[in-house]
């Protein structure tokens, strides 16, 4: 048994130093790829304004059709919203914070299908943490850039696939669904999800100019929008779902005590004065706030159902004041207290609302007739440059983002964020006689030559002690047979100390096998001697034959020198599998080191 949980540190200063080594480095290749791109694009622009100059550039300079206020709006906005999820993702908390912190306590109640799908989603980050944060980071800011930069063409509409793609990707294993099956669902904390918005604002994106200037396309759109806020203005009417109650200081009502949580967490002192203040008013005026909720969706949904420009203007202007104020009382800005991901679904939705509305009301006066514009060839050419530099940086992100779910093995950075992170050490490692699971005498100094794995293992531990040897086996496979490393685990039971206790207890773990595992005890003084020289402390459990102790592993040179310590990562609830692979790794990687 060991006496302690092994707990992950999302501040642990080893993964911020691994998360802006490999930012650098990106950063250092992706300002080679546009160093490549200017070189190729100042060779290019003499012979372009050659062929300008003669009335024959390679890109086209004749009319074309001008771009929908409502699309240039998503694209623009949204361009600009990822550009900023992008930096908030640079949080250095963000790499282990963001799975374990923000993504699976969101959905701890969800329906046990679709937490399997989330588990699967940051079970995949954590095998490789740093890799998918850094990807993330250049994904987001690149997919912002190509978005903002691009502005027609298949380039442009490209741009709308892969911002769809990928925000679905984020709305379901990271964002759970907006929260769609987390009660209460109600659109003043969230749903239907920030980056749902984003996913249909990159399908909007994706489609024609024709398609968009339909009139049938535009009603569709008023219509769907008029429903999605009639749903979400009837949960948020719904007796007995909190939110029309204040409740006590004591005993807030559902947001009151959203109010107070907000007020607690690390920002400035405006927003935290804004939280206290909307806490107080509140507990008395709960029932106000929330039918001022109701009444702008429901208001801004008939007339948005009705597809009558007129109508929908102004609810379009109430719908954006409400939403603005929704995003400041409830939604508390969403960016401060260093875990914040986006800005929340107040401001995505806005923009949604309003290229809605421009949708409509471009349609109306235009027609099916598309108006033109001329290109300025220059200007077109240099999108062009732009819209290259920011698919490169896209590409930087997305590939390595894409092999992130198929990598082979765990890499070690979750174990060594643990709360007892990895220390080098360089003095000769103590030695000592025992004698093994087979009735043979084993020394320390006898292994010189091999590198030493040293653990401290209960034989009738039923938790933390099997899953210790397993990531012993598990690591000894990958090392391979010509590593010469031997696995050595000390008894810590001063109760069970017998060979076949030790036997049955290697048996039970398919280590009988392992040429290199060593399983040693003695007498109660013999293995005293050895706790106290490598600072195990043992305790007796009142009840039962396991014991308390501590799980130091050292790895010890060929040479028999110490070089490195930690406490063994054996994790907890749902961290488990990944911790443990984690934990595989850190061993792999410390002996290669010692090696």
């Amino acid at each position: 048994m060991t006496g302690m949980n092994t707990a992950v540190n999302a501040k642990s200063p080893y993964i911020t130093g691994q998360f802006n080594h490999a930012l650098f480095l990106q950063f250092a290749i992706y300002a080679g790829i546009v160093i490549l791109i200017a070189i190729a694009a100042t060779l290019f622009v003499s012979r372009f304004r050659a062929n300008v100059a003669n009335g024959s550039s390679p890109f086209a300079s004749g009319p074309v059709a001008a771009e929908p206020r409502a699309r240039r709006l998503l694209r623009i906005g949204f361009g600009a919203i990822w550009v900023l999820d992008g930096l908030l993702q640079l949080q250095p908390q963000m790499v282990l914070g963001l799975p374990t912190d923000v993504v699976s306590p969101t959905v701890s109640s969800a329906p046990s299908w679709f937490v399997g799908w989330v588990t699967f989603g940051t079970n995949a980050w954590l095998r490789h943490p740093v890799t998918a944060a850094s990807a993330t980071v250049w994904l987001q800011l690149g997919l912002g850039l190509w978005l903002i930069v691009a502005n027609r063409g298949w380039l442009s509409r490209s741009a709308g696939i892969v911002s769809g793609a990928w925000a679905l990707t984020v709305w379901i294993f990271g964002n759970g669904m907006g929260g769609l099956f987390v009660a209460p669902i109600s659109w003043m904390t969230g749903a239907p999800g920030a980056v749902l918005f984003y996913g249909l604002a990159g399908i909007a994106i994706a489609l024609s100019i024709e398609r968009l200037r339909r009139p049938r396309f535009a009603l569709w759109s008023s219509r769907l929008t008029a429903i999605g806020l009639t749903y979400f203005a009837i949960l948020q009417a719904w007796p007995g779902r909190g939110f029309w109650n204040g409740g006590t200081s004591k005993s807030p009502g559902t947001l009151p005590a959203m109010a107070q949580s907000m007020g607690s967490v690390t920002q400035p002192a405006f927003a935290s004065s804004i939280q206290h203040w909307f806490f107080s008013f509140t507990l008395t005026w709960s029932w106000l706030y929330n039918a001022l909720i109701v009444i702008t969706l429901a208001t801004v949904a008939l007339c948005f159902f009705s597809n009558k420009a007129k109508y929908m203007k102004w609810a379009t202007t109430g719908y954006v004041v409400v939403a603005i104020v929704n995003w400041v009382l409830v939604q508390d800005f969403a960016i401060f207290g260093g875990m914040g991901t986006d800005l929340n679904s107040m401001i995505p939705s806005v923009l949604f609302v309003v290229a809605v509305y421009l949708l409509v009301s471009e349609t109306e006066h235009a027609g099916l007739e598309i108006p033109v514009l001329n290109q300025d060839p220059e200007k077109v050419y240099a999108r062009a440059v732009g819209t290259t530099a920011a698919v490169a940086l896209c590409l930087l992100g997305a590939v390595p983002m894409a092999l992130v779910g198929i990598l082979p093995g765990t890499s070690s950075d979750l174990a060594e964020a643990s709360t007892n992170s990895v220390q080098s050490l360089s003095t000769t490692a103590p030695d000592f006689t025992l004698t093994n699971q087979n009735g043979q005498k084993i020394s320390l100094a006898s292994l010189r030559g091999n590198t030493v794995v040293l653990s401290f293992l209960d034989p009738v531990c039923t938790n933390d002690c099997p899953v210790e040897a397993q990531q012993m086996r598990i690591a000894s496979e990958q090392l391979g047979p010509n590593s010469k490393t031997v696995f050595v685990a000390v008894n810590t039971n001063p109760l069970f100390r017998s060979q076949a206790t030790l036997r049955t207890f290697t048996s039970e773990e398919g280590l009988s096998s392992f040429s290199s595992w060593e399983y040693l005890t003695g007498s109660v003084g013999e293995l005293q001697s050895v706790w106290n020289s490598y600072a195990v402390g043992v305790q007796l459990e009142s009840g039962g034959g396991m014991v308390a102790h501590a799980e130091p592993i050292y790895v010890i040179s060929p040479t028999g020198q110490l070089t490195s310590t930690w406490t063994a990562v054996v994790g907890a609830s749902s961290l488990n599998t990944v911790l443990s692979q984690s934990g595989v790794a850190l061993i792999v990687s410390q002996v290669k080191k010692a090696q």
